[in-house]
Order: C-alpha cells, then structure tokens, then sequence
C-alpha cells in the first residue's frame, strides 16, 4: 500500500542539488513534466526516428527536436492523425490503449476526448483555509500580490491560479501564510459532497491530509483519527494540519486501515483509497509511466478490504478515488453492495455527474468529471454501513 513519491516532489529533490536561475528551473520543470505527460507517445515516435524506446532513446529523440515540445507536439498529433480511432486518441494524448478503451466503453468519442485533453492540461488550484481567513480576506491577498485567478463555478473555497503553470503555488505569500491551501477543486469538491462531518470522523487513508484539513475547518467541534500506512507520509498529515490548522483535534496513526480497529464507531469514514491516480494526471503525471493492469488489478483487492473494514467502524462511509477508472470505483461499491454491507445514499450537488452505467451502483454513486469541473476526474460514493460495531 505505499505510495511512491510523485513528480513535483521528486523535481524538488533534484532541482535542490542544482543552482539554477527561477527561468531555467521553469524550463527544466515543463521539459519533464511534458515528457511524462507524453511519455507513451515518445517512445512510439523515438522508435518511429531510429531510437530505441528506453529513457535514453526517449531523451535522444528530444534532444534532436531540441526539447522543442510545441513542436514534438504537433509530431504527436500529425502521427495520432494518421491513426485515427481509439489508437489515434491514445498517442495524441499521452496514454496507453487499455485506458483509451476501457473508458471508450463508457464515455462517447466526444466526451472521451475532452476528458482526456482535460487531465493533461496543468492547473494551479488553491483552496481558502477558512481556520486562518474568510474568503473575502484570501481573495484579497491574492489581489494585492497582483495575481491573476478565478473562482470555482460551483463553490467560493477554490481558485485557480492563472498564469505561468510551471510556476509552484508554494511560493505565493498567502499560501506561505497559511490563508490558502494547495488543494484541487475536484478534491474539495469531493469533501462537500460528503456532509456533514458531525462529532468523529476517520480518515482511513489520510495523507497528504489536505481533505481532512478542510473536514476540520469547516466542522469545528468535530474531531478526527487520521491514519495513513506509510510512516513517511503520516508525516505529511502532521506537516499539514500544524501549517493549515486542525493538529489540536485529531490524533495520527501509522497503521494499515485493512486490520485495524476501534473501541468506538466513528459517526463517518473518509476512504480516499490508495489508486492509479488515473484522474489524477495534470497533479502527477509519474501516474501515466507507473500505470499497469496488474497494477490495477492489485490495488482494486486493497480498496475493496479498506472499504468493508471502514464500514465495520463506521455509520457512514465516503469513498473516494481520483481514478477514472470503473475497477476503482463502480466495481469496487459493487462488491460491498453485494455482499450487503451497505446502502448507498444519494446526494444532490450539480457538479456531480452519474457514476458509469452497467453496475448495481450506477445511479446511486457518482463521478466528479475533469472536464465539467476544470480538476482532476474522481469517482464517489456515501455508503451508510449495515454493519458498523458497536
């Protein structure tokens, strides 16, 4: 269940060891960041120019274009226009076939396309930290630093930085401060689609802890258990809830939320599952070289236990992936519903859009659309458990 580091953390990592002007560290950023975004195409047009398929061959063939990407990007397209069809969409987006496929199964050539394009494109969202600031005070420190942003269509917590999108968002005063959180409006919107959050919450697989942050902000005589399986991103929740607010009423544990247990049974559960990260690619786009079937497959067995073990010690249970996926989501739900664990629970929220069609879930649990709400693709369900202890 651990979960390896993604791409902005890694390019810190090195970035930090070299002494590079802020122009060139932009540059060095949308050059890997592109690549990844790209990287199944590459390897096909590498091959295709006499260069083998591995990293090496990848970065040969760009270093002939010159790291040229607005023009290796119209050889992606020229080369996916060839192709045309399902084929054509995968490398004039940067994916491999199965996912082009499997979610073709679900979504016409238009709406797949959109998709598609929507999760590619890099996005700089900022959430108000309602602890530190009331939104009219972030919206203005974000006007005073002369930044450029829009709000959210469908709630006043999020903005979307405008701009240079290589540029970090950690660097701007108000995120500094505390008054705004990095965090993607389809995450926060995930969050609100789920109230309330009243007196306990568990938050099974917690880290980095920007969801349980804004629960805690916005349910201020709640308190949370938040426990993630890895030590080291259990410290990333510590980090997270001492900056933003929220430490004093939550306790943290390393511990694997497939076994554990209570003494008590917390009113609700947040299960944002370990995942292909497949909605979530503008965010880490590591999640396009990484992605496997069998990937897939094994992490579909991990959220089906983590999501019958949270309906054992829990009332209510949010599911969530950032995946765009069904195995993560429609089919997991369906294999509680089944087994009679739980009852799904409609919500009424307009950024919401019906979960796939085909499963017994279908049209009691929902998907967050990359394209309708400008974040990363998410699937979720509220699930009163039929079983909870105690």
């Amino acid at each position: 269940m651990t979960r390896r580091v993604g791409f902005e953390r890694a390019f810190k990592v090195v970035a930090g060891k070299r002494r590079l002007a802020p122009s060139a560290l932009r540059r060095f950023f949308r050059v890997g960041y592109e690549t990844l975004i790209y990287y199944h195409s590459l390897r096909l047009l590498a091959r295709r120019e006499g260069f083998n398929q591995t990293p090496f061959g990848i970065a040969s063939y760009l270093a002939s274009r010159k790291f040229d990407f607005d023009a290796v990007r119209r050889e992606i397209e020229s080369y996916a226009d060839r192709l045309g069809g399902l084929e054509g969409l995968a490398v004039k987006y940067g994916y491999t076939p199965f996912i082009v496929h499997r979610l073709s199964e679900f979504l016409d050539e238009g709406e797949l396309e959109e998709v598609l394009g929507s999760l590619n494109t890099r996005k700089r969202w900022l959430r108000v930290n309602t602890l530190a600031a009331t939104v009219k005070e972030a919206v203005d420190c974000l006007v005073k630093r002369g930044l450029r942003f829009e709000a959210s269509k469908y709630t006043d917590l999020s903005y979307k930085i405008l701009g240079d999108v290589y540029s970090p968002v950690s660097s701007i005063e108000c995120v500094e401060k505390g008054i705004l959180v990095p965090q993607d409006a389809s995450s926060v919107l995930s969050v609100l689609a789920g109230r309330p959050y009243e007196r306990s919450v568990l938050d099974a697989c917690s880290a980095p802890g920007v969801k349980l942050q804004l629960v805690l902000s916005l349910y201020r005589d709640s308190t949370a258990v938040a426990v993630d399986y890895s030590p080291k991103r259990v410290k990333y929740v510590y980090n997270v809830l001492s900056k933003y607010g929220g430490l004093d009423r939550a306790v943290i544990i390393n511990g694997d939320s497939t076994i554990v247990d209570y003494s008590r049974v917390f009113e609700k559960a947040i299960v944002d599952a370990p995942c292909t990260g497949s909605g979530a690619v503008y965010s880490d786009p590591t999640v396009k070289v990484r992605f496997s079937p069998a990937k897939l497959k094994s992490l579909t067995k991990i959220q089906t236990r983590l999501l019958r073990r949270a309906l054992v010690n829990s009332r209510s249970v949010l599911y969530i992936t950032c995946s765009v996926l069904p195995e993560e989501g429609e089919a997991v739900v369906d294999e509680v519903l089944r087994e009679g664990l739980a009852e799904p629970v409609r919500i009424s929220e307009r950024f919401l859009s019906k979960a796939y069609k085909g499963f017994k879930s279908s049209d009691y649990t929902y998907r967050i659309m990359p394209n309708v709400v400008d974040g990363q693709g998410m699937y979720l369900a509220l699930l009163d458990s039929r079983v909870f202890s105690g």
